[in-house]
């Protein structure tokens, strides 16, 4: 891996991640499930460069990405059993740097960023490592499925930090812009289970806020949060919305109607995760009961 690639990966990860360090960079991190009530469950340790852990939709096993710029394996891939995280399996690399997992609707394939010496791109594979990785679209990152996977869900990026979210058919593979409000940034969609609400984090306030619309769009939109809020995920019944604010997790009940909200949010007991300002590193389990998150591990 040459400097000039080096250079352009830290780049990259600030923009997208976040910062690598932190004011006291931890040693590792504890892999564990939280539920609602804040009882956590260490599942494992992973190693400081570990980053945005993604469940398998079984709930059995998880994807996730290490970085690691100073050592042998740069940015790359692994998956493990969700019960053993320590007993990791890399993932084959393709091309310079791979990151940014997202499991197929089937549990069958990951879909995941090649950058480095190349323009960021999709691709997929088998999640067993075996075939080629197959080329998708030329892209950021993406962010997740609509319909049972006719159409995938992914980031577009026009100057710094700019970010906006599209649609990718599957079949036809022609795009379709969702959102993307000129120097701002909106990213973390979330598709309702119904499949007709889309919410997502915007700045275009001057900071984080959820926002939800219709989905196929009307041109309606509403603003969720008040006092900031980022990477929403729906509760399975459609009712309400998980979202993080300063390291900890909120829910907020929305109007099943059209999808306003009158609602205050309400503070949950589990907070203290790993969170930067861009791509979400937690995941919800399949029962919307639990997620899966990083805590730093102090020197």
């Amino acid at each position: 891996m040459t400097r000039k690639t080096l250079i352009s990966i830290f780049a990259l990860t600030a923009l997208l991640g976040g910062s690598l360090s932190h004011a006291q960079a931890p040693v590792g991190f504890e892999l564990a499930l939280v539920d609602l009530d804040g009882t956590k469950t260490v599942l494992g340790q992973l190693p400081p460069s570990v980053y945005a852990p993604r469940v398998a939709p079984d709930g059995k096993r998880v994807a996730f990405e290490t970085r690691d710029l100073k050592g042998p394996d740069g940015f790359r891939l692994w998956t493990a059993d969700l019960a053993d995280p320590a007993g990791r399996r890399p993932f084959p690399q393709t091309g310079v740097a791979n990151w940014a997992p997202m499991w197929s609707p089937d549990g069958q394939r990951l879909v995941f960023i090649i950058s480095g010496d190349r323009p960021d791109s999709l691709y997929w594979q088998r999640t067993d490592g075996t075939g080629s990785a197959e080329h998708l679209i030329d892209t950021r990152a993406a962010e997740g499925w609509v319909a049972g996977g006719s159409q995938m869900r992914f980031l577009t990026l026009t100057g710094n930090g700019d970010y906006g979210i599209s649609l990718l058919d599957m079949t036809s593979r022609a795009v379709t812009r969702f959102v993307d409000i000129p120097g701002s940034a909106q990213h973390s969609s979330a598709v309702s289970p119904d499949g007709k609400w889309m919410a997502y984090a915007s700045n275009e306030t001057g900071r984080y806020e959820v926002w939800i619309e219709p989905f196929p769009q009307t041109g309606a939109r509403h603003q969720i949060t008040r006092d900031g809020g980022s990477h929403p995920m729906w509760l399975p019944d459609g009712q309400a919305l998980y979202f993080d604010r300063d390291h900890q997790m909120f829910r907020v009940a929305v109007n099943a109607k059209d999808m306003s909200s009158r609602a205050e949010p309400t503070p949950l007991p589990i907070k203290g995760f790993a969170q930067a300002e861009y791509r979400r590193q937690f995941d919800l389990m399949p029962d919307g009961r639990q997620f899966l998150v990083l805590f730093p591990v102090s020197r």
